[in-house]
C-alpha cells in the first residue's frame, strides 16, 4: 500500500462530507473552484477502446454519452476517454501510473472485477488490461456506488510540483496533495529509477476542464507556464482543448466544456 494510505486513512473521514455533497449525478462534473477549474476526465489509450468500455459498463455501471460525434463514458463526477492506441513499451514508468476511484463497497466491486479477470493486490491496486492501473479506496458511506478520487503523480520534489499545482489550478493544499472540486492529486517523492513523462502511455495525462479556457491560459503564460499547443476550438462536439506539462512532466489536458455534459 502506498505511503500515502496512512494520511488517507485519517483525512477520509474528515472529507467524506463535504466529498459527498459535492459529487454531482452522472449529468455533469464537479462545479469549479473560485479560478474556474475542476477535475477534467480520465483520458486512456489502448489497443481495444470496446473492451475496455464493456469492463467499465459491466463492473461500474458507466453510462455512455455523446457531445458531437465525440462518445465518452460518465461515473460520478467524472469524464472517461477511452481511445484507441498502442502504450508507449519503452523502458520506464510514467510520472502518472494510475488513478484512484472511491467505492461504497470494495469487496463487492472485487467480487466484479474478478469475474472479469481483474485482480486485486493486497494494496487495493487493480492491473485493467494493457498497463491500466487503477487503485480503490472504500467508504462506506459514500452517497454513490462510485466516484473518482485522485490521480497519483511520482516526482523526484513533491512539495515543488504541490506548490506549483496549487499556484496554477488553485487547488487547496493538503499534506498529501492539492484537493480540487471532483477529486485530489497526490504525489509520491522517486528519483531512483526517475520517472519517465506520461504522453504514450496506457494514463496519456490527467485533465481539468477549465471554465473561460483563452483567459485562463493567459494567467498561465503570465506565470511562466507555456501551452504545448495553441487552444482547438472545435464546435462540433462543444469543446476547446490545449495542453500543458507539469514540471514532473505529466501531461495535462485543459477542457472548456464537458461542465454540464
Amino acid at each position: 500500500m502506498h505511503a500515502k494510505s496512512t494520511i488517507c486513512s485519517v483525512l477520509l473521514p474528515v472529507f467524506s462530507l463535504a466529498f459527498l455533497l459535492s459529487i454531482p449525478a452522472f449529468a455533469q462534473l464537479t462545479p469549479a473552484n473560485g479560478i474556474g477549474v475542476t477535475m477534467g476526465h480520465i483520458h486512456l489509450l489502448v489497443p481495444d477502446p470496446e473492451a475496455h468500455k464493456k469492463l467499465w459498463m459491466d463492473i461500474f455501471d458507466a453510462q455512455v454519452a455523446k457531445t458531437g460525434a465525440l462518445e465518452f463514458l460518465k461515473l460520478p463526477g467524472i469524464v472517461l476517454l477511452i481511445n484507441k492506441g498502442q502504450p508507449a513499451s519503452a523502458v520506464g514508468e510514467p510520472t502518472a501510473d494510475h488513478f484512484a476511484l472511491v467505492v461504497r463497497d470494495l469487496a463487492a466491486v472485487t467480487k466484479s472485477l474478478a469475474a472479469a479477470g481483474i485482480g486485486l493486490s493486497e494494496g487495493e491496486m487493480a492491473a485493467f488490461p494493457d498497463g491500466v492501473r487503477v487503485e480503490f479506496i472504500e467508504d462506506k458511506n459514500l452517497g454513490v456506488p462510485v466516484a473518482f478520487h485522485h490521480f497519483h503523480i511520482f516526482t523526484d520534489d513533491a512539495e515543488a510540483l504541490r506548490s506549483w499545482y496549487v499556484q496554477n489550478f488553485g487547488g487547496i493544499k493538503f499534506p498529501d496533495g492539492p484537493n480540487f472540486p471532483g477529486g485530489q492529486i497526490y504525489f509520491t517523492e522517486q528519483s531512483n529509477p526517475p520517472r519517465v513523462p506520461t504522453k504514450g502511455h496506457a494514463l496519456d495525462h490527467i485533465s481539468f476542464e477549465v471554465k473561460g479556457l483563452e483567459a485562463f491560459c493567459r494567467k498561465l503564460e503570465a506565470q511562466g507556464t507555456r501551452l504545448d499547443m495553441n487552444i482547438i476550438d472545435a464546435p462540433q462536439i462543444g469543446l476547446k482543448v490545449t495542453f500543458v506539462t507539469d514540471p514532473a512532466g505529466t501531461r495535462i489536458e485543459l477542457t472548456d466544456g464537458f461542465a454540464g455534459k
